[in-house]
């Protein structure tokens, strides 16, 4: 007992103080919203960390790939040498962030294909993921680029998929990656060899089945839905073992050690200081929004509120080791209107309450959530409501717009996908904040899930352990753009003016854009959503049929010029008379009078062309 007692004396002695220091000095800066820049220094020593374990990871498995080398035969040897000098030193680790971006010329197109083995080699290296463009064709005049996942099935009929894709490193299934597309033009068509192209009825509707089948299976292997509501994985290892499950197994010493190093240095160091902090901001919390309560002039209470609350939440970022950047702050809302950002976790609003005070609106909770949001009701007004009234979109309604048209009131904040998505795409916003008369300051924002995956899988975590996994990840790194304030236009409804602003934030944060409700994560499709891309399907593969529903001449143009097949023919009346066969004799009868007009055939230049052709399509045809 008496060597557990000296024990416990020098660890007081020499262990406390430097705490204490440590959390009195955070709490200090963050109470004037100062940095000493140590954060930044840490965040760069991170990613130093990180490029020398991928190094470390590639290094070895040049090796592991040399030594397994040594029994192949002679060929693959030298492929083998070839990669390994191409492979140059790795890049810095950089998140990918897929943008809409405009299209590529056709020379621009030519050059990338030439040199497609090599900016494979280096993008593989790189950690990006842009896989060289593999035509189907000697011809690519006719292919355009667009990078962002499309595998809804409105773009079903107009698009072709890479046939070569690469494997998907950083997907949970590692299946498949739908990060490129090529966008096939309508005259793509006069760029193939009439031998392969077979201009008729059932040729063509192949083609476009193709499609179909392709967006079929891609949905059954991994949508583009599900995926979305779970944790994004890595290119490359962050030293958390939660990260992705590939990274399970041994590389080498230097590595295990490096992750024994970081596991003592979260659980043993971070933890007790981010701990330590965050119940200090706690109850700092909830003892000022106490005092500012009892203030009865209206003036000061405002004014008491909007610095304590900088003040706590600034506190409470520093438990999680938050570093955010703020972008075009002259858009920050300054007064009464709706803030609408796209939703990732829990703490969003503590991330945005950094920088601005905002009035908040969700439903009722008990434990701790409660007593933060009753905490904050004492301060300022804020929406909370009951699971019952949040079925009556009325109420909720009615309460948002008496919030909205009093200017002593703070900005609202709200996440109108009304569930958290793992920060790679923005789901539907729901239209009910979008239907008031007033301002909408859009807000986009960023994480870097290098450092830690701020996403919240409510559906198999509960709220205190996403804290404690925060807690121990190495920072939460986010980026937040303030974009203009955007307001109805004159004949727009609720939902263009949703999805309107829902692209924007999109685009600023280079987020990929999905109609889909974010309320599948919960509930199955509803039958009317199954009906409608039925109908859709059923739309275009109609014009290959003898029965078909008749609809006016207007509609049939707009038809036309919306789901152009990609055969190059809108119905069967274009298409040429001397393709069609319907039955097996007709086949014979093309022979025959190929034989009898040989003779009066051969005074034209193309004769020997038009032959060889109707030949060679004839068992295609039949087919």
């Amino acid at each position: 007992m008496l060597g557990i007692e000296h024990l416990l004396f020098v660890l007081t002695t020499f262990a406390f103080p430097p705490v204490a220091l440590t959390v009195l000095l955070c709490i200090i800066l963050a109470t004037f919203g100062k940095s000493l820049g140590l954060r930044q220094m840490y965040v760069d020593t991170l990613i130093n960390i990180f490029e020398w374990g991928a190094r470390q990871i590639k290094t070895t498995e040049k090796i592991r790939r040399k030594e397994s080398a040594v029994n192949t035969p002679f060929f693959y040897n030298k492929i083998a040498e070839l990669e390994d000098d191409e492979d140059d030193e790795l890049k810095s680790l950089e998140t990918p962030r897929f943008e809409a971006t405009d299209g590529i010329t056709d020379d621009d197109l030519e050059i990338e294909m030439r040199s497609d083995t090599r900016s494979e080699t280096e993008s593989h290296d790189s950690g990006e993921d842009f896989p060289s463009v593999d035509s189907d064709y000697g011809d690519e005049s006719c292919l355009k680029r667009k990078f962002g996942s499309t595998t809804s099935l409105a773009s079903v009929g107009s698009c072709c998929s890479l046939r070569n894709r690469k494997m998907s490193e950083s997907s949970t299934l590692g299946i498949i990656k739908r990060e490129t597309q090529i966008y096939l033009d309508d005259n793509f068509s006069e760029d193939i060899p009439d031998e392969v192209f077979v201009r008729s009825r059932g040729w063509a509707a192949i083609r476009d089945s193709v499609d179909f089948v392709k967006a079929g299976m891609e949905a059954i292997i991994e949508d583009e839905v599900t995926s979305r509501f779970e944790a994004e994985q890595l290119v490359s290892w962050n030293m958390l073992t939660r990260t992705s499950i590939k990274f399970y197994q041994f590389v080498n010493w230097k590595l295990s050690a490096l992750w024994i190093i970081g596991f003592l240095f979260r659980y043993c160091v971070m933890l007790p200081l981010r701990f330590t902090i965050f119940c200090i901001g706690l109850i700092f919390l909830i003892s000022s929004t106490a005092l500012i309560g009892l203030v009865p002039v209206l003036s000061w209470k405002k004014k008491l509120n909007h610095k304590c609350m900088l003040i706590c939440y600034r506190i409470l970022s520093r438990s999680l080791t938050a570093v955010v950047y703020f972008h075009d702050e002259h858009y920050k809302a300054e007064k009464q209107g709706i803030c609408v950002a796209n939703h990732t976790s829990p703490i969003d609003a503590l991330i945005l309450s950094i920088d601005n005070v905002y009035a908040l609106i969700g439903q009722k909770h008990d434990g701790l959530l409660g007593i933060v949001q009753r905490a904050l009701s004492r301060a300022s007004s804020h929406i909370w409501f009951e699971r019952s009234e949040a079925k009556d979109r009325h109420v909720v309604a009615q309460k948002l717009r008496e919030h909205c048209t009093d200017p002593d009131k703070l900005p609202i904040l709200i996440f109108p996908e009304g569930t958290c998505i793992n920060n790679t795409s923005v789901m539907m916003f729901k239209k009910g904040s979008f239907e008031i008369e007033t301002t909408i300051y859009p807000i986009a924002m960023k994480y870097d899930s290098r450092f830690g995956d701020a996403f919240w899988n409510s559906s198999e975590q509960s709220w205190c352990g996403y804290i404690m996994r925060m807690m121990t990840s190495w920072a939460i790194i986010c980026n937040v753009w303030y974009l203009p304030p955007m307001t109805k236009r004159v004949g727009e409804d609720a939902v263009d003016f949703a999805n309107r602003v829902k692209k924007e934030i999109a685009n600023k944060g280079g987020l990929v854009d999905l109609e889909w409700d974010g309320g599948l994560k919960r509930a199955k499709v509803p039958p009317k959503m199954v009906a409608k891309q039925q109908e859709r399907y059923a739309n275009r593969l109609s014009r290959y049929t003898s029965v078909s529903e008749v609809v006016k001449h207007e509609d049939v143009q707009v038809t036309l010029e919306m789901d152009k097949t990609v055969s190059g023919y809108a119905s069967l009346e274009d298409l040429p008379e001397d393709v069609f066969v319907d039955e097996e004799d007709e086949t014979f009868e093309v022979h025959e009078e190929i034989d009898e007009n040989d003779e009066n055939d051969e005074n034209e230049p193309d004769s020997t062309i038009r032959k060889r052709r109707i030949v060679d399509t004839i068992p295609l045809v039949k087919i």
